[in-house]
């Protein structure tokens, strides 16, 4: 499998957090109303593609999250990674646990001595959720959706990087959501804000598949959104599932094994 995919929002970027608003999940993917929280005006960003929100939200995650980190965070991520060999063989090394008939504890064996390292991160990342997204769950879901497209372009990130989108090195595909993926599931397991967490492990099938089905392309302003109902149908599926098939669904490479159905 190759590993010079450009995982620009892979567990590196994508697997921090913060403790502020957690709300339930229900299996079926519906969060109560949030908490208190200021809302945001966002000035105007010239050139710009897509939902103001969500292109904002997605730009403060990469800030905080890729271009710059806090040394704790640097450090966490660093402690996480060592026991899969590094960052790029996080998705081969849960595959490997899920391979050997023992999963989950195989997994938890190595991740539980890094339990301190998961519980900053999740602290650290749910805080961009809270911010932007803390009265409004239905927009973080759609938040998620577009960014499976890759419909949100914004012109303040250098080339290569204006799409907010999972991005890749063509003709490979994207490893990042097989590398998010073992992270959001490792919180459920070492029981960190599991209800959350599963929340947004569902949110990130969903936009795995949306791209899947989509393609979008890298840097370009004018990816089309895929049919609404599609959008939907995908997404109703994914927020259905439950860790178990969860599991199961990031299984597969490098496209959902149900790719479109519904």
């Amino acid at each position: 499998m190759p590993h010079n995919t450009m995982d620009r929002r892979g567990v590196l970027r994508a697997a921090a957090g913060i403790a502020g608003a957690a709300a339930a999940v229900t299996v079926a993917g519906t969060l109560p109303a949030a908490a208190h929280g200021r809302p945001h005006r966002f000035p105007e960003v010239p050139g710009m593609v897509g939902d103001r929100r969500a292109n904002e939200f997605w730009y403060e995650y990469d800030e905080r999250f890729y271009y710059n980190p806090t040394p704790d965070l640097v450090e966490a991520v660093d402690v996480i990674c060592k026991p899969f060999g590094d960052f790029t063989k996080v998705d081969s090394a849960w595959a490997a646990t899920r391979a050997g008939g023992r999963y989950p504890r195989s997994y938890l064996e190595l991740i539980r001595p890094n339990r301190d390292a998961f519980a900053l991160l999740s602290h650290a990342q749910r805080e961009v959720y809270r911010e932007f997204y803390r009265h409004d769950p239905h927009g973080l879901v759609r938040a998620f959706q577009l960014f499976g497209q890759g419909v949100l372009f914004d012109p303040r990130r250098p080339a290569g990087n204006k799409v907010h989108m999972m991005n890749f090195t063509p003709p490979d595909f994207t490893h990042a959501y097989h590398r998010w993926h073992p992270f959001l599931a490792g919180f459920r397991l070492l029981d960190i804000d599991v209800q959350w967490w599963t929340h947004i492990n569902r949110l990130a099938g969903t936009a795995w598949e949306l791209q899947s089905l989509g393609q979008p392309v890298t840097d370009a302003n004018d990816n089309k959104h895929l049919p609404r109902r599609t959008v939907h149908g995908i997404t109703r599926k994914w927020l259905h599932r439950s860790p178990r098939r969860l599991d199961q669904a990031f299984d597969t490479y490098p496209y959902p094994a149900d790719l479109g159905k519904f």
